[in-house]
C-alpha cells in the first residue's frame, strides 16, 4: 500500500521518513532567554534535596535550539546514585572511566571543585518545531544526523532506529498517545505522547520521552537494568 501511494505521488517523502522534521520553527517555548524548569522523582533510593537544575534557551536558528543546562548536586546524591545503579562495588578507576564515557557521549563537563555543589554543564541542541522534536545527543551533536523523539502525526506502534558512531543501535517507539489528559505536570494534566527508547546500555537501557504537541518535552523517565525508575518532570516556560 505504501509503495502504491508513493508511486501515485500522494505521499510526501518527509512524512514517511521519521527522521525528517518540518513545521513552524518560531515557537514561544524556544525563544532565546526562555527558562525551563524541572523536578525529579526517584522513589526511595534518594530523598535528599541537593539536586538543582537550571535550563534556559541560549540560541535558536532554523528550529535548532541550543539549551544551557546546569545540574548541581552534592556527595549525598552521588553516593545514593552509585548504590542505586549498582556500581558502588566497582573500583574508582572503573567508575571514572564510565563517567567519562557518559560525559563525552553527551558533550557535558563536570566540575567537582566544591563537593557540596558539584556541577554538570552541557549545551545540548534539539530541533523543535510545531510538528515534533529531534535530538542530536545520539549523534554526538552532528547536526546532519538528527534522531526524532516524536512527530505529532505518529501513531502508537510506530518505531524507528538510529545507529550511533560506536555501532550501538538505538530504537524508539511510540507506546502511548493520550485520548484524555492523563499526564500530570504540576497542577496541570496534559494529553501526551510517550516514546520508548531502548538500547544496549548496562546502566540505563530504557528511556521514555514524554511530549505534548503544544509544550514540547514535558517528562523523561530513565530506567535502570533492574527496572528502577528516575522520573524527571520538565516545566516548559509557557505552562
Amino acid at each position: 500500500m505504501a509503495l502504491t501511494m508513493m508511486a501515485c505521488g500522494t505521499t510526501d517523502p518527509a512524512d514517511n521518513d521519521p527522521n525528517v522534521l518540518a513545521g513552524e520553527t518560531e515557537l514561544e517555548i524556544t525563544e532565546p532567554g526562555q527558562r525551563w524548569g524541572g523536578s525529579g522523582s526517584s522513589g526511595s533510593w534518594y530523598s535528599g534535596e541537593s539536586l538543582r537544575d537550571s535550563v534556559y534557551v541560549k540560541s535558536r536558528s532554523g528550529g535548532i535550539v541550543t539549551f544551557d543546562f546546569n545540574l548541581t548536586f552534592d556527595t549525598t546524591f552521588t553516593k545514593s546514585l552509585d548504590t542505586m545503579l549498582g556500581t558502588s562495588f566497582l573500583p574508582d578507576a572503573t567508575k571514572k572511566s564510565i563517567l567519562t564515557t557518559y560525559l563525552e557521549r553527551y558533550g557535558a563537563t563536570l566540575d567537582t571543585t566544591d563537593k557540596s555543589r558539584m556541577t554538570i554543564h552541557a549545551e545540548p541542541r534539539f530541533k523543535v518545531t510545531s510538528e515534533g522534536i529531534q535530538d542530536f545527543l545520539t549523534s554526538g551533536d552532528n547536526l546532519s544526523r538528527p534522531f526524532t523523539i516524536v512527530k505529532y502525526s505518529m501513531k502508537v506502534g510506530d518505531s524507528w532506529t538510529f545507529t550511533r558512531d560506536d555501532g550501538v543501535v538505538v530504537t524508539r517507539k511510540v507506546i502511548h498517545h493520550s485520548s484524555v489528559e492523563d499526564y500530570d505536570v504540576g497542577f496541570w494534566s496534559l494529553k501526551v505522547f510517550k516514546t520508548e527508547q531502548t538500547q544496549q546500555d548496562p546502566l540505563v537501557p530504557r528511556i521514555i520521552w514524554v511530549t505534548n504537541h503544544k509544550f514540547g518535552l514535558v517528562g523523561v523517565h530513565f530506567f535502570t537494568a533492574d527496572n528502577r525508575e528516575i522520573r524527571v518532570t520538565v516545566w516548559p516556560p509557557t505552562l
